[in-house]
């Protein structure tokens, strides 16, 4: 038991000095470790590890901002967010939000960039078929997204610069542009586009379990039932034929 304690206090003082480089750190670690001045081998294995993970998770955040910039970011981001997680690739919550001061289409194409990569890995689901609305209890049921659906928000018209860097096509200037991004998986591909708002109100109820006659009627007391009815249900069709729709509830 005694040649456990001092391996875990070494163990801590090694990724406190990852995570917060310090000379007197180094010293005491290399004199525990029986290391040389090598040591820092090891600070630079973890920071480019991450530099590299957060670079493969946004990618065209990462294209869009140049390699110095992107390197930049993401050193800060590593200093003020050590991973706090087993695995590597769950690395770079909230690293988009940090782009906000550099850049605000950085900020939405990394967003739609973790987006895309959170829609590959989501849980698998059946979409539903236009022969299931037959069977539905349309006073009392809800829309069941898919898992792998996201609503995305975003300032700029970064989906469309996201898109073209991709395809590898002229790039779009720049613009403010706010609006929502659905992100969702057909099969095993990530896809998106642009949603219009009336379609964004009825996904996010649904998403919350709201049924979809319950829905309807609130909007339709915003402006004409008729028209609402109609542009609702058109959206329901193109969904399901998105594969957007997992069922009903």
């Amino acid at each position: 038991m005694s040649d456990i304690a001092p391996l875990a206090t070494v163990q801590h003082r090694f990724c406190a000095w990852l995570t917060e480089p310090d000379e007197d750190r180094a010293a005491e670690l290399a004199q525990a470790l029986h290391v040389g001045p090598g040591l820092v081998v090891y600070q630079n294995n973890y920071r480019v590890a991450l530099i590299d993970a957060l670079r493969e998770t946004h990618l065209r955040a990462a294209a869009w901002l140049g390699e110095a910039a992107f390197a930049a970011a993401a050193a800060r981001h590593i200093d003020a967010h050590p991973p706090t997680r087993w695995t590597i690739d769950a690395y770079g919550t909230g690293f988009p939000e940090g782009l906000r001061a550099t850049d605000p289409v950085a900020v939405d194409l990394a967003t739609i960039d973790r987006a895309i990569g959170d829609a590959f890995v989501a849980a698998d689901a059946m979409p539903a078929e236009a022969t299931a609305l037959a069977a539905v209890d349309w006073e009392r049921a809800a829309i069941r997204p898919v898992p792998s659906l996201a609503l995305i928000p975003v300032e700029t018209n970064a989906d469309a610069i996201w898109l073209a860097l991709v395809a590898e096509t002229a790039v779009p200037q720049p613009c403010a542009l706010p609006g929502t991004v659905l992100v969702w998986r057909q099969g095993f591909e990530p896809v998106m586009r642009r949603g219009d708002p009336l379609e964004c109100r009825i996904l996010r109820r649904s998403l919350d379990g709201t049924a979809f006659a319950t829905i309807c009627e609130d909007l339709a007391d915003e402006g004409d039932p008729e028209q609402v009815v109609t542009r609702a249900g058109t959206a329901l069709g193109r969904w399901l034929g998105e594969s957007m729709i997992a069922g009903f509830d």
